[in-house]
């Protein structure tokens, strides 16, 4: 459940994020990239950030026909999306309103990484005689080192050499044109040396939690600053593993597809191109007994169940068996119906936490963006509501991504029920699949 709320808010988040881009940047959370070594999916990350320290808070100027206020921003929301192959992770994400790209080394007790913006660097550098050609960019690099102290913890300490940037408002509160008197963000650069430490735990089977602590040394301007970090992360499935992970699992698959009795989708197709033997129905969860006996992926909700889902069914009353879609994919497969069952269908979510979580969390990016209390709290709200609607009446999660409960499929129904469900997704007789892949 926690997989899929993050799963969601990460979405969500990044779809906010990208309302407006920035170039600064500070060092993003490293415990999630090197939780990242050797995951078969992605690892989708969201850390929330507090600064602390010198941060350049109050100055003010007043002329005589305008206010001048300068305040850097105290904290940051940290998406980020990693993929590994081997030793070499490759990642993703969005720092409040900056796009960046990050990569590097990762091992179970060691790893480098360098990071950089990505709005900058797709902006042409522009010369400055005074600032140098790189006066536009921010990124740095970062060793990290790791020690496991059993399955759920780990301690980390880091060391880092950044050029980080800060956004600082910029108010003119007496002109008379429009947008006049709302803040408007100004980078400012300065390069810092620093280094920290975090704790991380499992919270999940797929999910873990870090707190991690930073002190940075800004040799610029000589400001003593520090972060406190909180950052979530999980596995965001296998679709978006690493190259190595990847390349075994397709040869599995293809040795599969061997010994399984099973036929591609367009197989069913009548003279017009219209799948009329293969139904279409909202996803569902099937129990079935053998998981190396499907084209699709196979869960296991408990010791004696293993299901999986599909959106295509068809039963074949003559052969004695059902045909299944492969569940994000063009492959249909048999099952004896003697071994098959159909789940009952799950209560829905109630969706009120997870709708407060993801305006808890844009409360800060909304306040940062508008420079105001209240207009973060009204952010909040907008994207609360609108998660909430848009997950009741237009997308379904438990339909994109289905959601594996303990109790799922523990229902077992009497062959005369399960033939009584099947008899609502015939196949055609002169339709039926062919040359099944041996």
């Amino acid at each position: 459940m926690l997989k899929n709320k993050v799963g969601s808010l990460l979405l969500l988040l990044v779809a906010v994020c990208l309302a407006g881009c920035s170039s600064v940047m500070r060092p993003p959370p490293a415990a999630a990239y090197m939780d990242s070594y050797a995951k078969d999916g992605a690892i989708g990350s969201l850390g929330l950030s507090y600064y602390a320290g010198d941060l350049e808070n109050g100055k003010h100027e007043n002329k005589s026909y305008s206010h001048y206020s300068y305040a850097e921003w105290w904290g940051d929301v940290n998406l980020a999306g990693y993929i590994s192959g081997g030793y070499f992770t490759f990642g993703m994400g969005y720092q409040t309103f900056s796009p960046f790209m990050q990569m590097g080394f990762v091992s179970p007790y060691f790893g480098l990484t360098a990071w950089s913006d990505m709005n900058a660097l797709a902006i042409p550098a522009i010369k400055s005689s005074e600032r140098g050609a790189l006066w536009r960019y921010s990124g740095g690099g970062m060793a990290i080192e790791q020690i496991p102290l059993n399955d759920s913890w780990k301690i980390g300490f880091t060391e880092h050499l950044s050029r980080n940037g800060r956004e600082v408002y910029f108010v003119d509160e007496d002109c008379y044109s429009i947008g006049c008197g709302f803040p408007s963000p100004r980078h400012r650069f300065y390069t810092e040396v620093g280094g920290g430490f975090y704790v991380s735990r499992k919270i999940g089977n797929e999910s873990k939690v870090s707190l991690e602590f930073r002190y940075g040394r800004d040799l610029d301007e000589d400001r003593n600053r520090f972060a406190l970090t909180v950052d979530i992360w999980t596995s965001t499935g296998g679709s978006l593993g690493g190259n190595d992970v990847m390349r075994s699992m397709a040869k599995k698959n293809l040795k599969k597809m061997r010994e399984v009795d099973a036929a591609y989708a367009d197989s069913l197709r009548d003279e017009n191109g219209k799948i009329d033997s293969l139904h279409t129905i909202k996803r569902q969860w099937f129990r079935i007994p053998d998981a190396s006996k499907t084209m699709s992926l196979a869960e296991h909700p408990s010791d004696s169940v293993t299901a999986v889902t599909s959106k295509g069914i068809c039963y074949d009353e003559g052969s004695g068996s059902v045909w299944l879609q492969q569940d994000y994919g063009f492959t249909v497969f048999k099952v004896p119906v003697d071994s098959f069952d159909y789940c009952q269908q799950m209560k829905r979510e109630i969706l009120f936490w997870p709708s407060l979580l993801v305006g808890g969390a844009s409360f800060l990016p909304g306040g940062m963006a508008t420079n105001s209390t209240m207009g973060g709290l009204a952010v909040a709200l907008g994207v609360a509501v609108a998660y909430w609607t848009v997950t009741n009446f237009v997308l379904d999660p438990e339909d994109l991504v289905p959601k594996v409960y303990p109790e799922l499929c523990s229902e077992k129904h009497s062959r005369e029920e399960v033939l009584a469900w099947l008899e609502q997704y015939p196949c055609r007789v002169d339709k039926q699949p062919k040359d099944a892949a041996k």
